[in-house]
């Protein structure tokens, strides 16, 4: 009993590490890039631009790994395409870096809305945690709880809130910020609300998966009765 609580313990921490680093290199891709580039005389425009395009492989490679296009991969998708071509039109290095704030803030307005639809956006990014946990049967009764659950829809809208918010909030003060200091301090100063905000909805995330195991788990364990 006491192994398989470790080994389940070390595989929570496992994914824990795994779910966080997309938005660790998120941060620390735009920040490398940006002072290597500039210092071998690259301009900032350019250099915040590939320092974007480097983030966007690791966003596009994230959105294959999910398997499939849902509402959150067709927004990540949608916000590249515009980035690109803002940028290129443009050429304004303290508007190239003020518009993740904009992108930034609409992912806050797509989950708010979503938030009030029959299916939040969290319900699909949090799936493939059932099917680790469960398998077929982890699916099976994610999917039942999605439609016929009326606390899983509410922990869901809770958590879509704390997430769209904590974008709105960071998107605001990203551009405060990148409109008070120079670009070089905004480069990095502008990722630290962003920590605070990931934080944030970190915890609140983790503390949301743990109510919607447990009726995962709850809903698989009824799953024989009813085929029986």
């Amino acid at each position: 009993m006491t192994v398989s609580t470790t080994t389940e313990s070390q595989l929570r921490r496992t994914r824990g590490i795994i779910g966080v680093l997309p938005y660790l290199l998120d941060i620390v891709v735009p920040l490398v890039s940006y002072y290597v580039l500039t210092s071998v005389g690259l301009s900032p425009f350019w250099s915040l631009l590939t320092g974007g395009a480097l983030t966007t492989v690791v966003s596009i490679v994230n959105t294959i790994r999910r398997g499939k296009i849902d509402n959150l991969g067709i927004l990540v998708i949608v916000e590249i395409a515009l980035g690109l071509v803002l940028d290129l039109a443009v050429r304004d290095p303290r508007l190239t870096l003020a518009r993740g704030s904009l992108f930034i803030a609409l992912a806050g307005v797509w989950i708010l809305v979503n938030t009030f639809t029959g299916r939040p956006i969290t319900v699909d990014a949090t799936k493939p945690f059932a099917a680790k946990k469960g398998g077929t049967d982890g699916i099976v009764a994610f999917e039942w709880l999605a439609r016929n659950s009326p606390r899983f829809l509410r922990i869901h809208r809770s958590l879509s809130t704390v997430w769209s918010v904590m974008f709105l909030a960071y998107a605001a003060v990203r551009v405060v910020v990148i409109y008070r200091v120079t670009i070089s301090e905004a480069v990095w100063l502008t990722e630290v609300p962003g920590v605070i905000a990931i934080a944030v909805c970190l915890i609140a995330s983790a503390r949301a998966g743990k109510q919607l195991e447990a009726l995962v788990t709850d809903r698989m364990e009824h799953l024989p009765d009813e085929s029986a």
